[in-house]
């Protein structure tokens, strides 16, 4: 299955918020098994984040921050303005390639979940034929 970075968050956030939920062993297991896999491919994106910025933001060593233009506007480095931009849209175009468990429709039919968590969890739960 391809995500891209805010599926993998969504996922992640709602993983983690049924964490402390009482669930059937194989449901748990299941979510847990996605959940590390998820976190796995967050920290490799949040790494390329950390080296693109890095690479291509300008960066004031007295203050330990990247020097803002404005709100959240971060400076170029000059001359580097056309690569940043090709590298920022790459990173944008973030997708990874996971083998999540799917999780059978029958197994959670009788959990409570919010729509929120629904709707995320819809990504890994399998309608049975």
């Amino acid at each position: 299955m391809t995500l891209n970075f805010n599926q993998i968050s969504e996922l992640i956030s709602v993983m983690t918020e049924l964490q402390d939920t009482k669930m059937p062993f194989k449901i748990s297991l299941m979510l847990a098994k996605n959940l590390n896999l998820l976190k796995k491919e967050e920290e490799f994106y949040i790494e390329q984040e950390r080296q693109f910025a890095q690479k291509y933001l300008e960066f004031d060593a007295e203050k330990q921050e990247f020097v803002q233009t404005a709100q959240n506007v971060f400076k170029i480095k000059d001359g580097l303005e056309q690569e940043c931009r090709e590298a920022r849209e790459a990173l944008n175009d973030f997708t990874a390639e996971v083998e999540l468990r799917m999780i059978p429709l029958s197994a959670v039919e009788t959990m409570e979940f919010t729509p929120k968590q629904l709707a995320a969890l819809e990504l890994i739960i399998a309608e049975e034929e």
